[in-house]
């Protein structure tokens, strides 16, 4: 029987050397997909790239710019946006609080590493 698996990012050893200082720890599940859960500074945010997974990004905290290829959004708390793949896209924290967001990456990223666990809060019963 297959097992629950459970991400808790209080858990993880964070990336913390991407650039413009944004942090991030990652949960693979090959070959279904990736989740990525970020913390972006006020002020910075990931410059314009591309790649062939389809990506679902979830604002959990804050208020994020979105431009994908010519068009450009304003994502608030609470909101969705679905990435095509291939797409050219970039972020950019425009509020005053650190933004944390949620990627999901479709199908998982090869170019990704799950996040070592360093502590356990026993989320097991």
């Amino acid at each position: 029987m297959a097992k629950a698996k459970i991400f808790d990012v209080n858990e993880q050893e964070w990336k913390r050397d991407w650039d413009g200082g944004l942090s991030s720890c990652v949960m693979k599940l090959p070959p279904l997909a990736t989740l990525q859960y970020w913390e972006l500074p006020a002020g910075q945010g990931a410059a314009p790239h591309s790649h062939e997974n389809i990506q679902l990004t979830y604002v959990q905290n804050g208020r994020m710019q979105l431009n994908v290829d010519d068009e450009s959004y304003i994502l608030n708390e609470g909101c969705f946006a679905l990435i095509p793949a291939n797409a050219v896209h970039s972020t950019k924290n425009i509020g005053s609080t650190t933004v944390v967001n949620i990627d999901f990456f479709l199908p998982d990223r090869d170019d990704r590493e799950d996040s070592v666990k360093i502590r356990d809060f026993g989320h097991a019963l």
